[in-house]
């Protein structure tokens, strides 16, 4: 037996929750899974946690989202005995009447269930120290102690009960944060940088306080977010940027993009756009990074710095940051869709894109005007094409449109 639960789930609570290990994460699978079939509730838990979406571990964890499967894995957890399942199933809205009754089989009640988890975190577990937590925080502990309005002399006195009940999370998320739990400083950074109406005021010092510890521990995730707090005050700076390095080099792939932004700018020393783009490139195998996304398509668009143009990896990249919700490169992309720019000439498209682009109008309003003024996929219309022209004055592209058309002395825009 592990220290506090089986082998299995020692090991994989170490290796996913306390430790940024990608690898040590997924080889911690197979026996939490093979644990889980023998009978380990705690195992079955803690897989549920795996396959329930990056908010409930590391983000970059190499774990399948799966909620059928989680669901499956909670149910199990509770058949066979989990006081971490229950906990846990009460937290994500799944603990059934049928699921507290299948619980009775092993603890009459919830509050025996959260003894059972309290018992762990008094010995010095840092995940039941987080999960006690959460219990506070969320509040969860009324439905465990069976408390309500009813039991409290006046409306106030119960208001009191629910926020000393809600502030006892934080000094267990300062022993698990602390302890080498960087996952457990998420809620305590909330608390601070959120508050909660009526129980906590907004703290910004203290939540700094807790990025700037987590940072300190070397948590990837933390030295990030630490690092944003500093941006704000200070920019890019040399301590900002070590920072941002140091969570990328540990698999905050996120941070990747923040130093290539640093480097592509010139913050830390000359400016090096190839130097920037390998760390976009790096950034990208982060499915959802849309920052590096864009700065890599518009390095690759410009073809400038020492990056070869390409425009055929720009669309595609361009693309995947469109895809993700984002309109800053609308005009590129575009540009590109309208001259048939490493893609097929699609008008229609690059009419779309110009309409809600938000950034780079020099260049939507070029592009709008050549629309308008040959008619392409749209009624010509050379006078709306021209004013549109006429916008972007600074762009030598639309000035040299400009020059094929002018006034007659019925002032209407005519070709030369």
């Amino acid at each position: 037996m592990g220290k506090y639960f089986s082998d299995a789930v020692d090991n994989a609570l170490e290796a996913i929750y306390y430790t940024f290990d990608k690898e040590r994460a997924a080889a911690s699978l197979q026996p939490l899974a093979d644990a889980s079939n023998a009978g380990d509730g705690d195992a079955s838990y803690i897989l549920s946690r795996c396959t329930s979406g990056p908010q409930y571990s590391w983000r970059y964890h190499p774990f399948q989202e799966n909620d059928e499967v989680t669901e499956q894995l909670i149910r199990k957890s509770i058949v066979q005995g989990s006081a971490m399942g229950v906990l846990g199933a009460m937290r994500c809205g799944m603990l059934t009447p049928e699921m507290e009754e299948a619980m009775k089989a092993h603890y009459p009640t919830l509050k025996a269930a959260w003894n059972a988890v309290y018992e762990k975190a008094q010995a010095g577990c840092l995940f039941a120290m987080n999960m006690i937590g959460n219990t506070y925080f969320w509040l969860d502990i009324v439905r465990i102690e069976n408390k309500g309005p009813e039991d409290f002399p006046t409306k106030e006195a119960f208001g009191q009960y629910l926020r000393e009940s809600e502030l006892k999370c934080i000094p267990w998320f300062e022993k698990a944060f602390e302890g080498g739990m960087g996952f457990a400083g998420g809620n305590l950074y909330n608390l601070y940088y959120n508050g909660d109406d009526g129980t906590f005021p907004v703290d910004e010092e203290k939540a700094e306080a807790v990025a700037r510890m987590g940072a300190e521990k070397g948590y990837p995730n933390w030295q990030e977010q630490y690092a944003a707090f500093l941006k704000e005050k200070e920019d890019l700076t040399p301590r900002v940027y070590d920072l941002y390095l140091a969570a990328a080099k540990q698999g905050q792939l996120s941070s990747w993009f923040y130093v290539g932004y640093a480097h592509e700018l010139g913050k830390v020393g000359p400016k090096d756009c190839v130097k920037a783009m390998e760390c976009y490139e790096l950034g990208l195998e982060d499915s959802s990074q849309v920052g590096c996304a864009n700065r890599a398509a518009r390095l690759l668009f410009l073809g400038q710095d020492g990056i070869p143009q390409d425009y055929a990896r720009a669309v595609q990249l361009f693309e995947r940051a469109q895809a993700l919700g984002s309109k800053w490169g609308n005009s590129m992309l575009g540009t590109c869709y309208l001259f048939g720019y490493g893609c097929q000439k699609d008008p229609q498209r690059a009419l779309q894109l110009f309409q809600a682009a938000t950034g780079f109008l020099d260049m939507k309003n070029y592009g709008l005007g050549v629309i308008y003024t040959q008619g392409l996929g749209v009624p010509e219309d050379i006078k709306k094409g021209v004013e549109y022209l006429q916008q972007a004055k600074n762009y030598a592209p639309a000035q040299e449109e400009l020059l094929k058309f002018k006034k007659t002395l019925f002032g209407k825009w005519v070709r030369r």
